[in-house]
């Protein structure tokens, strides 16, 4: 993937992504899941499957859906046979010559650090081959070493026909984000008019700041810290679920990880409804706040997603915050 189409950000590389796959295929449907966040702008938010997505529709004409690998309320994925057959009958029922691409986050962000289960991207990719459907992979939360690697997809060995990156392409100094494309597409394009455009594509003073990031990126080895702390991260959130009932379910890749909160392990309850929250997590929120830890904590989930330049010591005293508020979340254990 040696050429890019630079854009401003991530919900930008996800609408010029919508239309390379469009004017390449010459097909108009897209494919994308609900548990997923693309971004606000029209058809970034259409492609969006969470309830960002209610207040502005309808959306963009041609969007489909298909089964996530996680359903909300269940602990674990579903098996991936089960998963990808979703896909395949999606594909049956649509049309595979009515379908240009489809898009996932390869690990999805916002709605729980949902790390697939392993042979799941691999068998997206062989049927978007076997229907010349095109991959597209949101990488702009997973991407530049949160998780380990420089990407999330290169855990699988897998790639993407097109890859929309923003975030920590320049550790958001300044706004830049992008669309990265396999050779042949490029090609393409070469002959062939791309109706889209940005006034301030490729500009200069973002690319800057994306060339001094990943400098940075190289120079201290954030990637390989990531890696590292990876484990150590995982035997925070094993403590922790060891120590408190309120833990229901953990999972992280490098240093891309969540705690999901529950009222009951079994059966399975998470300590929000859908969409929703609680009591007890806004109590946890506020904790947080109180004792100088500021992270995200939607729904019934508090993500771990620290700095890539965090050391032990650092994720230690971290963790020790949400041992402490995780107290708050044990009381509503029934």
């Amino acid at each position: 993937m040696d050429k890019v189409f630079f854009t401003l950000g991530g919900a930008e590389a996800i609408e010029n992504a919508i239309k390379f796959a469009r004017h390449y295929t010459g097909r108009y449907k897209v494919l994308a899941r609900y548990r997923a966040y693309h971004g606000a702008t029209f058809g970034a938010m259409t492609l969006t499957g969470d309830p960002r997505r209610w207040a502005n529709e309808p959306g963009l004409v041609g969007v489909v859906r298909y089964p996530d690998t996680h359903r909300w309320g269940e602990a674990e994925p579903r098996p991936v046979a089960e998963s990808l057959q979703g896909l395949e009958d999606v594909i049956r029922y649509e049309g595979a010559h009515t379908i240009a691409a489809v898009f996932l986050e390869t690990i999805v962000g916002t709605n729980g650090i949902l790390i697939p289960p392993d042979g799941y991207i691999k068998g997206v990719r062989e049927i978007c081959d076997r229907n010349g459907i095109l991959m597209v992979a949101d990488e702009v939360m997973a991407g530049f070493g949160r998780t380990g690697r420089w990407f999330a997809v290169d855990h699988w060995d897998v790639t993407p026909d097109l890859m929309t990156m923003a975030k920590g392409l320049t550790s958001s100094y300044l706004p830049l984000g992008a669309v990265g494309m396999r050779a042949h597409i490029a090609e393409a394009f070469e002959t062939k008019m791309f109706y889209g455009g940005l006034t301030y594509s490729s500009h200069p003073v973002s690319l800057a700041a994306a060339l001094a990031t990943i400098s940075v990126y190289e120079e201290d080895d954030l990637i390989g810290n990531a890696r590292r702390l990876g484990p150590v991260m995982r035997a925070h959130h094993e403590r922790l679920a060891a120590r408190h009932p309120s833990v229901g379910a953990h999972r992280n890749l490098g240093l891309f990880g969540i705690l999901d909160l529950v009222r009951s392990r079994d059966p399975w309850t998470p300590l929000t409804p859908y969409n929703g929250t609680s009591d007890e997590m806004k109590a946890i929120a506020k904790f947080f706040r109180e004792n100088g830890l500021y992270t995200f904590a939607p729904n019934n989930s508090i993500h771990t997603n620290p700095p890539l330049s965090i050391n032990e010591e650092q994720l230690a005293e971290g963790f020790d915050v949400i041992d402490r508020a995780l107290d708050i979340s044990d009381q509503a254990v029934r």
